[in-house]
């Protein structure tokens, strides 16, 4: 004979009430994802639980596979209300005008080269940035030949980016000069905690993203997108360009008051240099080296703020003394950029000159062209 052993009363309370839990928890995620898909609710709205997506279409930048990332191509973004600046990319990524590869007959080319002083975070429009200023005073000399200015920058690139995008690109729009205005990034990669030759201490590689159905599943759920946004540090760690292009950036609560290898980081920027007016001399081109401008005040912002004003003294002495060495013109727009802003603050308590660190107002964009620009003239390169 078989026995058949009946379920205890407190199983099948226990059986029941698990079955009206799961059946409640489906019933509210049903209503949860019919009512974010019915009304409008504040921070439910999918840019807001997906910012993600959202930045990646207004991200100025892309993966590149060379360079880690450079300026999108065909970027535009027009000036609003909440933020009265405008950017806009050509096909080649670089911001301003369209340029050609090839060099129009009778046309004196500039390629600057720099990241987001020269590629222009501060300026409200393309042509109030230097670069366009540069040009505009340029011209405004009465030179023998037309001058085209290139603006070569990207945000957040050092000379190890710039020469690589001289070499396997700039060179090929034939420039006349090739224009360094670039130290603040790399005073930071010396800095930074690890310093390596190749600066993997501090480039990450860009992430590439790979299929993954279940994700893309999850993704469809307001529940899971509501539940990742808010109750998980997803969007703390994707919230800006630093997280994906630097490696451990927000590991530490001061990234240069760490050890590192000072010497070996201010060598690296000194091999660059070198290296850039190598390939730049190589194809025909001359070379202006000039050190960023910097706000002062601004280092004291960081508990490593005399060693970053330190190391930013020293890589500054870097490029007047290659400059030396190589042969090549200098400039130094420091004492003209850094005296005026002291001469504001002094008259007015606060400067016109930059909006933060380099970062340039449309005024300092315009005194830093002209600056270069009288500079180049003193020179005679435009021949």
């Amino acid at each position: 004979m078989t026995s058949t052993t009946q379920p205890t009363p407190l199983s099948r309370r226990l059986r029941r009430a698990a079955l009206a839990l799961a059946g409640g928890s489906l019933a509210l995620w049903l209503g949860f994802e019919l009512v974010c898909r019915a009304v409008d609710l504040p921070g439910l709205s999918l840019q807001e639980l997906d910012p993600l997506t959202h930045a990646r279409e207004q991200m100025i930048v892309q993966p590149h596979p060379y360079l880690g990332y450079a300026n999108k191509p065909n970027y535009a973004r027009e000036a609003t209300e909440k933020n009265p600046t405008s950017a806009h990319h050509n096909s080649f990524g670089f911001r301003g005008r369209e340029t050609t590869w090839a060099k129009p007959a009778g046309v004196w080319r500039v390629l600057c080269m720099g990241g987001s002083s020269t590629y222009g975070l501060g300026p409200t429009s393309d042509e109030s940035n230097w670069t366009s200023r540069l040009e505009a005073h340029l011209n405004a000399a009465n030179p023998a030949k037309r001058v085209e200015v290139i603006n070569g920058g990207c945000q957040g690139w050092s000379t190890h980016e710039s020469l690589i995008n001289l070499k396997i690109r700039g060179v090929d729009f034939q420039p006349d000069l090739v224009l360094v205005y670039q130290t603040f990034n790399d005073m930071r990669c010396a800095l930074y905690p690890g310093v390596q030759r190749d600066n993997t201490h501090w480039r990450a590689v860009w992430p590439i993203e790979r299929p993954n159905y279940v994700l893309d599943t999850l993704e469809k759920s307001y529940a899971f997108l509501a539940w990742r946004r808010y109750g998980t540090d997803w969007w703390e760690n994707n919230s800006n360009l630093a997280a994906w292009a630097i490696v451990d950036m927000g590991k530490y609560k001061d990234n240069y008051a760490q050890p590192t290898d000072i010497p070996r980081g201010m060598a690296n920027y000194q091999r660059n240099l070198v290296s850039i007016i190598g390939v730049a001399h190589a194809h025909g081109a001359e070379v202006l080296l000039a050190p960023e401008c910097m706000r002062g005040s601004d280092f004291d912002l960081f508990a490593s703020g005399a060693q970053q004003r330190a190391a930013f003294e020293e890589i500054s002495a870097i490029v007047e003394r290659v400059a030396a060495e190589r042969s090549v013109p200098f400039c130094n727009p420091r004492p003209v950029l850094e005296g005026e802003a002291e001469r504001q603050r002094a008259a007015d308590g606060a400067d016109k000159v930059f909006t933060r660190e380099v970062h340039l107002t449309d005024e300092g964009c315009d005194l830093l062209g002209r600056t270069l620009a009288a500079r180049i003239v003193e020179l005679g390169l435009i021949r």
